[in-house]
């Protein structure tokens, strides 16, 4: 019979059993965190990889985005300057059919070959200049802006109509004048489009469309209101409201009233350049031509007053007179004006005409008020005058009992 093994070895040989199995569990858990570390690390790897593509894309697209941002800055820079320079290179154009007689200029300038040419340009530049003023807003920096006049005539054939009708002593004249003219200002040119039925006609057709479709053209004053061969390419132009707002016909004499139905603003201001051969009947367009020209400039003559030699233009705050105001009886009444006592007495004393600076320019001869006071007036000195004015009452409401005249400045009744 096996002698019994001591106790004490039993328990131990039982703590062995359990250490033994506590590390093959160690050894077995140690490999589980060995083959998850090594899954892990494979997946920071891909990561990794995958992250330095990201990087690098991004790194590519940053310096691509940097070469955009500095050639969009570049071109920026470069569209800013060819801003600037369109700013600078905006121009009024002044085109003139000379062939036609209305268009012919005076004998005064006619008559005096070279220098006369000379005064023509700048009697032709300074109404130019004025009414482009008159225009306001429209015509950017009116008082700077460059004029560009370009005159197209048959020079032989207008040198002997100018000879046959005695406004010259001979061609030789005709052709200094034009000399003259054309050397006074670098942008003025006179074209000899020599002999041929509307040979002048097609020039200005093709230069004025040219010019209306190019934004840095301001405004066109065009000379032609005599001849109707211009009549269907102006309807075309007239049937867009951008050009109908930057050309304006000029007039001389008699003008074809189809010409003045198709709602371009009309001027007679240069008449006192041009020889009148017509007379200086003006035609009244329609009423449907009327309506289209409201927001244009008019010009319009004092009542019981007949133009001279003068030029007139609008003041530039005329539109302050207006719109008229009407009570509930539709009687006109006048707006309400706060004026300073001590302004109003100033300008009382200076004796200004009301016309000339409420209004337009004065053309009465005989007129004895200040005319030598600058021109615009403040709106304070604007409204003094206007209340020096209406110490007289409209002769229309005395006369008829109302008044339509939307710049009439004299007094209708207060209500």
């Amino acid at each position: 019979m096996a002698s019994s093994e001591p106790e004490e070895l039993t328990d131990c040989r039982n703590r062995l059993k359990d250490i033994q199995i506590q590390d093959v569990q160690r050894g077995a858990f140690i490999e589980e965190i060995i083959g998850k570390l090594e899954n892990v690390q494979a997946q920071l790897v891909d990561v990794s990889e995958g992250r330095e593509k990201d990087v690098a894309i991004l790194r590519s697209d940053l310096e691509n985005e940097r070469e955009s941002r500095l050639r969009w800055q570049d071109k920026a820079r470069v569209l800013g300057e060819r801003i600037s320079s369109m700013e600078k290179s905006r121009f009024v154009l002044v085109l003139i059919d000379a062939d036609a007689d209305m268009y012919m200029f005076d004998q005064r300038y006619l008559s005096r070959g070279l220098a006369g040419g000379q005064d023509a340009a700048d009697d032709l530049t300074a109404i130019v200049r004025e009414y482009c003023l008159s225009l306001g807003f429209p015509v950017h920096q009116a008082e700077n802006i460059p004029i560009v006049v370009k005159a197209y005539a048959n020079l032989f054939g207008l040198g002997k109509a100018c000879a046959e009708k005695q406004l010259t002593n001979s061609v030789y004249d005709v052709i200094q004048f034009w000399i003259g003219f054309s050397r006074r200002h670098p942008l003025f040119d006179f074209v000899n489009v020599g002999s041929g039925k509307e040979e002048a006609d097609n020039k200005i057709r093709e230069v004025l469309g040219w010019h209306l479709s190019n934004l840095q053209c301001e405004h066109v004053l065009l000379a032609c209101c005599g001849d109707s061969g211009y009549l269907p390419v102006l309807r075309q132009h007239a049937a867009k409201q951008a050009y109908l707002e930057r050309l304006t016909l000029l007039s001389v004499g008699s003008a074809r009233p189809k010409m003045c139905d198709l709602g371009f603003p009309t001027t007679f201001a240069f008449e006192p350049l041009f020889n009148q051969v017509s007379g200086t009947r003006k035609v009244a367009p329609s009423n449907a031509a009327r309506a289209r020209k409201l927001s244009s400039p008019t010009i319009i003559a004092p009542p019981d007053i007949k133009a001279g030699p003068l030029v007139q233009f609008e003041v530039e705050n005329s539109k302050r007179l207006g719109p008229i105001l009407r009570n509930v009886a539709g009687k006109r009444i006048d707006q309400l004006l706060s004026v300073n006592l001590e302004n109003l007495e100033r300008l009382r004393k200076k004796n200004l005409c009301s016309w000339h600076y409420l209004r337009s320019d004065c053309v009465n001869k005989s007129c004895r008020k200040g005319h030598g006071y600058p021109k615009p007036i403040s709106t304070e000195d604007f409204e003094a005058l206007w209340v020096i004015a209406r110490v007289g009452k409209c002769h229309k409401v005395r006369k008829t009992g109302d008044c339509e005249d939307r710049l009439c400045f004299y007094s209708h009744g207060m209500d």
